[in-house]
C-alpha cells in the first residue's frame, strides 16, 4: 500500500504568507520562469499549490488557458483569491493526493512543483512524486519548474556557528501587502485572517525558512572543515534521476576542527535560472576531530536517521 506524500495540509494561509514574505527572490525568479513558458494556450499543473494557490493564480494571470491546482490541504482561501483576481473560471482547485491524480486529468504543458523541505532525506519522496507526475502527465515538450533539484554537502564544526537572531515579526497586513507586491495579485480575501504574531505558525515552516535557520560563522570560513561535494541531481526531463541517492558521499578535510555537522545545499533551478538556494544543517555521528588530508565519508544510503553516520579515514601524519 502506498502512502500519500503530505504536502501543505499542515500549513495555514498565515504560514504561506510567511513563506512568501521570507523569500521574495524566489517569487521573482518564479515569475520570470513562468512568464517564459506560459502563454494563451498553455495548460498548467500546480502540484502542491498550498492553501493560497498563489502560483496557480499567477499562471492564470500570465494567460494560461487551464490550470489544475492540487493539494491535500483546504483550498477555500485559494478559491477566494482566484475569484478576487478574476481567474476562477480557468483555475480548478482539487483537494487530492497527487499520487492518485486520475489519468483523465490530461497532459500538461507546464508542471509546477515547489514542494520541497530543502533537506534531502525528507525530499526524496517528493522528488519521486514529481518524477511520477512527469511520467504520467508530461508530453515531450513539457516544461518543469523547477526542472532540476541539485544537492551538494560539506562538513562543518558547529562550535564556530552563530545562530541568527530571530527576525522581527511583521504585522499581518504588512506581510499581505508585501506578498501582493511580489506576486502581482490582490489578496483582500485573506486580510481578515487573525494573528499578527508569526510565532503561532513558526513550527509549520520548513527548517530553512524558520526565523532561526542554521548559520555558520566566518566570513573567514573557520567553521568549514571539508570540501563541498556534489551529492545528487534530479532532472525531471529524465524521471529516472529521482530513483534514489548514492550510498555514500566522500569529503576531503581541508581545515582542522571537530566535524559534527553536515550542511546540505539545495539549488532549485529552471534552466540556468536559480529559483532558490537553501542551506540546511544536520548532525553527523559520531563527531570526530579531523585534520587536513583526512577523508570524511557520510553514509547516505537513504536509511540515515536524525544524524548521518560518519566514518573518518585519517591521513598518515607521522
Amino acid at each position: 500500500m502506498t502512502h500519500p506524500v503530505v504536502l501543505s495540509a499542515g500549513i495555514s494561509p498565515l504560514g504561506h504568507i510567511m513563506l512568501l514574505a521570507r523569500a521574495p527572490e524566489r517569487i521573482l525568479a518564479l515569475r520570470l520562469a513562468m512568464s517564459s513558458v506560459i502563454g494563451p494556450e498553455t495548460v498548467v499543473l500546480d502540484a502542491g499549490c498550498g492553501s493560497l494557490g498563489v502560483l496557480a493564480i499567477m499562471a492564470a494571470r500570465l494567460g494560461a488557458r487551464r490550470v489544475v491546482a492540487v493539494d491535500t490541504g483546504e483550498l477555500h482561501a485559494a478559491r477566494a483569491l482566484a475569484e478576487e483576481n478574476g481567474v476562477a473560471d480557468r483555475v480548478e482547485f482539487r483537494q487530492h493526493d497527487l499520487a492518485d491524480l486520475p489519468g483523465t486529468t490530461g497532459n500538461f504543458d507546464v508542471i509546477l512543483g515547489m514542494i520541497y523541505h530543502n533537506e534531502p532525506r525528507r525530499d526524496l519522496a517528493r522528488q519521486q512524486l514529481m518524477a511520477g507526475l512527469a511520467t504520467r502527465f508530461a508530453h515531450p515538450g513539457s516544461a518543469f519548474i523547477p526542472d532540476t533539484v541539485r544537492y551538494t554537502v560539506a562538513g562543518y564544526d558547529s562550535a564556530d556557528s552563530q545562530p541568527s537572531e530571530p527576525a522581527l515579526h511583521d504585522r499581518w497586513d504588512s506581510a499581505v501587502g508585501g506578498a501582493e507586491a511580489l506576486t502581482g495579485l490582490t489578496m483582500a480575501a485573506i486580510r481578515e485572517f487573525p494573528s499578527a504574531d508569526y510565532a503561532s505558525v513558526v513550527e509549520q515552516l520548513p527548517q530553512s525558512l524558520s526565523p532561526r535557520p542554521a548559520r555558520f560563522a566566518g566570513a573567514d570560513g573557520r567553521a568549514l572543515l571539508t570540501s563541498r561535494e556534489p551529492f545528487a541531481e534530479v532532472r525531471y526531463a529524465d524521471p529516472e534521476t529521482a530513483s534514489g541517492y548514492p550510498a555514500t558521499v566522500v569529503l576531503s578535510v581541508t581545515a582542522p576542527g571537530r566535524l559534527d555537522t553536515a550542511v546540505w545545499r539545495q539549488d532549485l533551478k529552471f534552466g540556468d535560472l536559480l529559483i532558490r538556494r537553501t542551506d540546511t544543517s544536520q548532525p553527523v555521528t559520531p563527531p570526530c576531530d579531523v585534520q587536513p588530508g583526512d577523508t570524511a565519508i557520510l553514509s547516505t544510503d537513504g536509511g540515515w536517521g536524525d544524524a548521518i553516520p560518519l566514518i573518518i579515514r585519517h591521513s598518515d601524519r607521522a
